[in-house]
């Protein structure tokens, strides 16, 4: 059992409830001595976030753990290889902790400032070699209550005096003349301790600044060319004492001005994307510890002499690996795929986040939009798994599921519904039919029954349900003004939740559960059905949204009146969406299964208002939050075309039947448009790929086809199977 023998420690600084602009992050120390030894691991929990070093070196490069989490239910922690990094004799462990999630002190629209598990930073520590604990966190431990942090908010930034730094404070050289004892924390928060089971947070890459420009009142702005999330690597040697000012922004007014697009709003009181750095007089090359920010532009204030190369950008994310690519002859579907990419590898930090500047937050909504993608083009199941954790951790005694996750008690009343709880199901459903495991499903069933009671509750007098988020952050005049009602959005979802319920309940061999979500889902079909189709078969509402949603799920009698319909919507528009991002995700999939994925290459290519190329055209390197002005401009919900890009263009899809690509269900669309279009899939069977190529000959044009299946992996293409390796087509 983890940390039977450790506690909780921290300084005896007392605790500011209030918002303090003084903020340090402590400092702690244990010496010890080791026999000869052959094994040794360290598990640590550190609350918010915290490093650790043995003998003065990094114990991993990971950034920002522990992870977070609603710290009342789970506590994750980490574990790490370290016998390379001890020796017989004397040793000496040392930790420094910062505020995380954990303590965010200024308030915020989300009240994390109000959070029941609130405290100093505070960490468990557990030393095991040779299979016995030899090292435990205790008041045995010395701390230091000031560091060279002076201040450190996740969402707002870091204090750095260099002045104050002792370079041997994590070693066996430190003087510990000035350390006192830690003390026990009396009050730890009663979490269930849960090991971290997927791909750190890490530094992955390096953006040199491309531009510097000076202003009239002396500021310095770098452009390191790519939005990304993460911080400021500084190399600078200035007199003791200088301070120096570090902004961020994903864009430049004319003037040369912060663009923040409103976003600092939402901090009243604390710095928005700010970190400071106190010179000491020598060479430093310097990134702050326990804040990241979401940014293209630096602004540096306090510099004498600036040159470019003094700025780079670290680019932070969930160290997992791509696991799909795509590319085709239309450059905008390729830079599109790319902006997509920068925008969820941006947010996948420890939880799939919204964006990395205004919130950082778990924003059920988005990923239950972006999952799908998420599991085909980057290595993620485990990540998903974790944070499926998360999501059950969330979930209220009545069943109700909050907008943000992890929460701390904010979003049960707005940001809710369908749109953001069906991320319940999505998630499981998506490791199971990416993978074949079905083991997140079967053991989400308890969770399912609980919240789709909830969900029914909330049904109004013709027995639909219609709460919490619509149609959302669509063109409309409002983001959450959308034209297609709340009661059919909601119900269609929780029809889709239903059918996934009785999917896991199958899979566990519950028929009695099965049956009675497969009644609950044809009572509210019908109900649907009723309300919104018409005697001629068409949808009551004429809107994308509505039109594709009852397409997707099935729900109707006869398609062809709904697709003639939802031709006639995308016609209207000529050729762009009107929509939100819950109709955006289903448009494109309608739009392919009644024969028209022209209409679906049309509007993901389309220019003008509102598109995606508008975007390309005003700079975006990553995808941007809202189609009307302002806003972040670093968010992942509209990147559903991604998934569409593989599953059709490329044409690769697992089989419902045999998931996790037991058998692959071979689909490309052979759009006149374009030339030749190649994908793959990274799946657990190994790399399925395919390459198609127009090849026009004697005022002829035919399509070659290649597709490459690996071992134990069997395919179909027009109705014809065949077995793995490598097949080609000429149609």
């Amino acid at each position: 059992m983890a940390f039977s023998s450790a506690a909780f420690i921290k300084t005896a600084l007392p605790f500011e409830q209030n918002y303090q602009d003084r903020n340090p992050a402590p400092l702690f120390r244990r010496r010890f001595r080791l026999p000869a030894f052959r094994t040794a691991s360290l598990a640590v929990c550190c609350l918010g976030a915290g490093y650790c070093w043995l003998n003065g070196r990094p114990v991993s490069q990971d950034l920002l753990a522990a992870p977070a989490g609603d710290y009342r239910r789970t506590l994750w922690y980490n574990v790490y290889d370290v016998a390379a990094l001890l020796a017989p004799g004397d040793n000496v462990a040392a930790l420094i902790c910062g505020n995380s999630w954990y303590n965010e002190t200024h308030p915020s629209p989300w009240h994390h400032n109000q959070a029941a598990w609130r405290d100093n930073p505070k960490f468990i520590f557990e030393l095991t070699v040779d299979g016995q604990v030899v090292l435990s966190s205790n008041d045995s431990w010395l701390a230091k209550d000031q560091s060279p942090i002076l201040f450190n908010q996740l969402r707002s930034g870091e204090t750095y005096d260099a002045r104050l730094a002792d370079p041997d404070w994590n070693t066996l050289d430190c003087d510990e003349s000035s350390w006192q004892p830690a003390i026990f924390d009396f009050t730890p928060p009663q979490g269930i301790f849960r090991e971290y089971p997927c791909e750190p947070v890490r530094a992955c890459a390096e953006y040199p600044a491309q531009s510097m420009q000076l202003t009239p009142d002396g500021r310095c702005i770098f452009d390191i060319g790519q939005n990304i999330a993460g911080f400021i690597r500084l190399r600078i040697q200035q007199a003791a004492g200088d301070r120096i000012t570090i902004r961020y922004t994903e864009q430049l007014n004319p003037d040369l001005t912060l663009q923040l697009n409103h976003m600092d709003e939402f901090y009243p009181e604390s710095p928005f994307q700010t970190d400071r750095l106190i010179c000491d007089g020598s060479q430093l090359d310097w990134s702050p510890r326990f804040t990241y920010h979401g940014f293209r532009y630096i602004e540096l204030s306090g510099v004498k002499n600036p040159d470019l190369s003094m700025v780079s950008g670290i680019f932070i994310h969930l160290d997992v690996p791509q696991t799909a690519g795509f590319e085709c002859s239309d450059p905008v579907l390729n830079q599109l795929y790319q902006l997509g990419r920068m925008a969820t590898l941006s947010n996948l930090q420890h939880v799939p986040t919204d964006c990395p500047t205004r919130e950082k937050l778990g924003w059920a909504n988005d990923a239950q939009s972006s999952a799908e993608q998420m599991m085909i083009n980057f290595g993620t199941v485990r990540f998903f798994k974790k944070w499926l954790v998360d999501i059950q951790d969330s979930l209220r005694e009545d069943g109700a599921v909050p907008g943000i996750i992890p929460t701390p008690a904010w979003g049960y009343e707005w940001g809710t519904g369908p749109v953001s709880s069906g991320v319940l199901f999505e998630v499981p459903y998506q490791i199971y039919l990416q993978t074949g495991d079905d083991q997140p499903l079967i053991q989400s069933l308890p969770y399912f029954r609980r919240h789709l009671a909830y969900l029914l509750s909330r049904a109004g007098d013709h027995g639909l349900i219609g709460f919490g988020l619509g149609d959302w952050a669509g063109p409309f005049d409002s983001l959450d003004s959308p034209p297609t009602p709340k009661e059919l959005t909601d119900t269609v979802l929780t029809v889709k939740c239903l059918k996934i319920a009785v999917l896991a309940a199958r899979r566990a061999g519950d028929l009695a559960a099965a049956a009675e979500c497969e009644k609950e889902q044809s009572r509210l079909a019908v109900l649907l059905k009723a309300a919104y189709i018409k005697p001629d078969g068409t949808c009551t509402v004429h809107e994308q949204t509505a039109v594709a949603m009852l397409i997707v799920h099935g729900l109707y009698d006869h398609l062809a009146p709904l697709a003639a319909q939802l031709k006639q919507t995308v016609e209207e528009h000529d050729f762009h969406h009107y929509c939100g991002m819950v109709g955006l995700r289903h448009l494109y999939e309608a739009l392919t299964l009644i024969g028209a994925p022209e209409y679906a290459y049309r509007i993901i290519t389309a220019r003008g208002y509102p598109s995606y190329t508008r975007w390309i055209e005003g700079g975006a390197t990553t995808l941007w939050e809202t189609w009307q002005p302002g806003n972040s401009k670093n968010h992942h919900m509209y990147s559903h075309f991604m998934a569409w890009l593989i599953r059709n263009l490329a044409g690769i899809n697992p089989d419902p039947d045999m998931p996790g690509y037991a058998r692959v269900l071979f689909s490309p669309v052979f759009l006149p448009d374009l030339d030749f279009c190649r994908g793959y899939c990274d799946t657990v069977h190994g790399r399925v790929a395919v390459d198609w190529q127009r090849i026009n000959q004697a005022g002829s044009a035919r399509i070659h086809l290649k597709i490459s299946l690996p071992a134990g992996v069997t395919g179909v293409f027009r109705g014809q199977e065949f077995p793995a390796g490598e097949h080609e087509w000429d149609l």
